[in-house]
Protein backbone atom coordinates (compact mmCIF):
# COMPACT_ATOMS: atom_id res chain seq x y z
CA UNK A 1 0.00 0.00 0.00
CA UNK A 2 2.65 2.59 1.03
CA UNK A 3 4.71 1.25 -2.63
CA UNK A 4 1.12 2.18 -4.42
CA UNK A 5 0.63 5.72 -2.81
CA UNK A 6 4.37 6.56 -3.33
CA UNK A 7 3.99 5.11 -7.09
CA UNK A 8 0.85 7.76 -7.26
CA UNK A 9 2.19 10.94 -5.80
CA UNK A 10 5.31 10.21 -8.27
CA UNK A 11 2.86 10.30 -11.27
CA UNK A 12 0.97 13.02 -9.69
CA UNK A 13 3.81 15.42 -9.08
CA UNK A 14 4.74 14.39 -12.54
CA UNK A 15 1.47 15.00 -14.62
CA UNK A 16 1.43 18.70 -12.43
CA UNK A 17 5.29 19.22 -13.35
CA UNK A 18 4.54 19.12 -17.16
CA UNK A 19 0.92 20.59 -16.80
CA UNK A 20 2.61 23.75 -15.08
CA UNK A 21 4.91 23.65 -17.79
CA UNK A 22 3.14 23.54 -20.76
CA UNK A 23 0.68 26.44 -19.28
CA UNK A 24 3.64 28.73 -18.78
CA UNK A 25 4.64 28.33 -22.15
CA UNK A 26 1.16 28.90 -23.28
CA UNK A 27 1.01 32.12 -20.48
CA UNK A 28 3.99 33.92 -21.60
CA UNK A 29 4.01 37.22 -24.01
CA UNK A 30 4.92 37.40 -27.54
CA UNK A 31 7.54 39.84 -29.14
CA UNK A 32 4.79 42.24 -30.26
CA UNK A 33 2.79 42.29 -27.00
CA UNK A 34 6.29 43.69 -25.67
CA UNK A 35 6.95 46.10 -28.03
CA UNK A 36 3.54 47.04 -27.72
CA UNK A 37 3.69 47.92 -24.28
CA UNK A 38 7.32 49.43 -24.75
CA UNK A 39 5.99 51.98 -26.79
CA UNK A 40 3.77 52.53 -24.87
CA UNK A 41 5.93 53.39 -21.50
CA UNK A 42 8.42 55.62 -23.91
CA UNK A 43 5.13 57.60 -25.09
CA UNK A 44 4.24 58.22 -21.91
CA UNK A 45 7.67 58.85 -20.63
CA UNK A 46 8.39 61.38 -23.44
CA UNK A 47 4.67 62.97 -22.79
CA UNK A 48 5.67 63.34 -19.09
CA UNK A 49 9.55 64.88 -20.01
CA UNK A 50 7.79 67.24 -22.34
CA UNK A 51 5.47 68.62 -19.05
CA UNK A 52 7.78 69.05 -16.69
CA UNK A 53 10.38 71.07 -19.04
CA UNK A 54 7.38 73.31 -19.44
CA UNK A 55 6.31 73.05 -15.66
CA UNK A 56 10.23 74.13 -14.89
CA UNK A 57 10.39 76.86 -17.59
CA UNK A 58 7.01 78.53 -16.19
CA UNK A 59 8.39 78.45 -12.44
CA UNK A 60 12.01 79.87 -13.45
CA UNK A 61 9.97 82.46 -15.14
CA UNK A 62 7.78 83.14 -12.20
CA UNK A 63 10.39 82.82 -9.49
CA UNK A 64 12.57 85.16 -11.33
CA UNK A 65 9.66 88.16 -11.43
CA UNK A 66 8.80 86.96 -7.45
CA UNK A 67 12.56 87.34 -6.38
CA UNK A 68 12.84 91.06 -8.84
CA UNK A 69 9.41 92.39 -6.95
CA UNK A 70 11.40 91.58 -3.59
CA UNK A 71 14.65 93.33 -4.30
CA UNK A 72 12.28 96.10 -5.27
CA UNK A 73 10.19 96.07 -2.30
CA UNK A 74 13.20 96.16 -0.58
CA UNK A 75 14.65 99.08 -2.27
CA UNK A 76 11.14 100.93 -1.00
CA UNK A 77 11.83 99.76 2.67
CA UNK A 78 15.04 100.63 2.84
CA UNK A 79 14.20 104.70 1.77
CA UNK A 80 11.25 104.38 3.93
CA UNK A 81 12.56 103.61 6.83
CA UNK A 82 16.54 105.24 6.48
CA UNK A 83 15.12 108.23 4.87
CA UNK A 84 16.86 108.45 1.27
CA UNK A 85 16.84 107.52 -2.05
CA UNK A 86 17.32 104.12 -2.99
CA UNK A 87 17.45 102.43 -6.33
CA UNK A 88 17.36 98.65 -8.03
CA UNK A 89 19.89 99.36 -10.96
CA UNK A 90 19.05 96.62 -14.06
CA UNK A 91 21.94 95.05 -15.87
CA UNK A 92 19.50 93.91 -18.83
CA UNK A 93 22.43 92.26 -20.96
CA UNK A 94 23.87 90.41 -17.48
CA UNK A 95 20.73 89.57 -16.61
CA UNK A 96 21.29 91.39 -13.02
CA UNK A 97 20.37 93.28 -10.81
CA UNK A 98 21.03 95.27 -6.77
CA UNK A 99 20.11 97.66 -4.91
CA UNK A 100 22.44 101.21 -4.76
CA UNK A 101 22.55 103.83 -1.99
CA UNK A 102 22.20 107.46 -3.18
CA UNK A 103 26.40 107.57 -3.49
CA UNK A 104 25.90 104.42 -6.12
CA UNK A 105 27.49 101.92 -3.26
CA UNK A 106 25.47 98.60 -3.24
CA UNK A 107 23.53 97.97 -0.72
CA UNK A 108 22.88 94.28 -0.78
CA UNK A 109 23.98 91.25 -3.44
CA UNK A 110 23.24 90.59 -6.58
CA UNK A 111 20.35 89.49 -8.11
CA UNK A 112 20.05 87.17 -11.15
CA UNK A 113 17.49 86.11 -13.29
CA UNK A 114 17.38 82.16 -13.28
CA UNK A 115 18.38 80.29 -16.17
CA UNK A 116 16.66 80.69 -19.50
CA UNK A 117 14.57 84.25 -18.65
CA UNK A 118 16.02 87.30 -20.03
CA UNK A 119 14.54 91.15 -19.51
CA UNK A 120 13.21 91.59 -23.00
CA UNK A 121 11.23 94.24 -25.53
CA UNK A 122 7.56 93.69 -25.53
CA UNK A 123 7.40 95.61 -28.96
CA UNK A 124 4.58 97.51 -27.17
CA UNK A 125 5.39 100.97 -28.87
CA UNK A 126 6.89 102.42 -25.56
CA UNK A 127 9.79 104.44 -26.01
CA UNK A 128 12.74 103.06 -24.04
CA UNK A 129 11.27 99.56 -24.22
CA UNK A 130 14.01 97.94 -26.28
CA UNK A 131 16.00 96.43 -23.31
CA UNK A 132 13.03 95.51 -20.95
CA UNK A 133 12.89 97.79 -19.36
CA UNK A 134 10.50 101.24 -19.49
CA UNK A 135 11.34 104.30 -17.32
CA UNK A 136 8.64 106.74 -16.84
CA UNK A 137 10.41 109.45 -15.35
CA UNK A 138 13.12 111.68 -16.25
CA UNK A 139 16.38 109.15 -16.31
CA UNK A 140 16.51 106.63 -18.94
CA UNK A 141 19.51 105.10 -16.64
CA UNK A 142 17.86 101.51 -16.32
CA UNK A 143 17.19 102.07 -12.60
CA UNK A 144 14.30 102.55 -10.71
CA UNK A 145 14.64 104.60 -7.54
CA UNK A 146 12.73 104.99 -4.67
CA UNK A 147 12.35 107.81 -2.35
CA UNK A 148 11.69 108.63 1.07
CA UNK A 149 8.03 109.07 1.43
CA UNK A 150 7.51 105.81 -0.45
CA UNK A 151 6.97 107.44 -3.51
CA UNK A 152 9.09 105.97 -6.48
CA UNK A 153 9.71 106.58 -10.11
CA UNK A 154 7.14 104.79 -12.03
CA UNK A 155 7.49 101.77 -15.07
CA UNK A 156 7.38 98.77 -16.17
CA UNK A 157 10.44 95.48 -16.47
CA UNK A 158 9.32 93.08 -18.88
CA UNK A 159 10.59 89.27 -18.55
CA UNK A 160 10.53 86.69 -21.09
CA UNK A 161 11.01 82.98 -21.44
CA UNK A 162 13.43 82.40 -23.99
CA UNK A 163 11.79 78.18 -23.82
CA UNK A 164 8.34 79.12 -24.30
CA UNK A 165 7.97 82.43 -25.17
CA UNK A 166 5.54 83.29 -21.77
CA UNK A 167 5.97 87.31 -20.18
CA UNK A 168 5.72 88.76 -16.92
CA UNK A 169 5.26 92.45 -16.58
CA UNK A 170 6.53 93.59 -13.08
CA UNK A 171 4.57 97.54 -12.85
CA UNK A 172 6.10 100.03 -10.40
CA UNK A 173 3.23 102.88 -9.34
CA UNK A 174 4.93 106.16 -8.64
CA UNK A 175 2.26 107.64 -5.94
CA UNK A 176 2.85 104.46 -3.97
CA UNK A 177 5.48 102.75 -4.89
CA UNK A 178 3.66 99.73 -5.23
CA UNK A 179 5.15 96.70 -6.77
CA UNK A 180 2.90 94.74 -9.10
CA UNK A 181 3.29 91.21 -10.77
CA UNK A 182 1.54 90.20 -13.94
CA UNK A 183 1.91 87.17 -16.03
CA UNK A 184 1.39 88.59 -19.24
CA UNK A 185 2.79 91.57 -20.97
CA UNK A 186 0.50 94.20 -19.18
Amino acid sequence: MATATRHLNRRISRDLLRNMLIKSNLLGFSLVELIVVLAIISGVTIIGTLSTQNFLSETYLKSSAQDLAITLRSARRLAITKREIYKVVIAPSQRKYWIEDIKENRVEGVGQLKSGIIFANPNLGKMGEEDGIVEFGYWNDNAFSFFPRGEAEAGSIYLKDERNGNWYTLTIVPTTGKVSIYPYKH
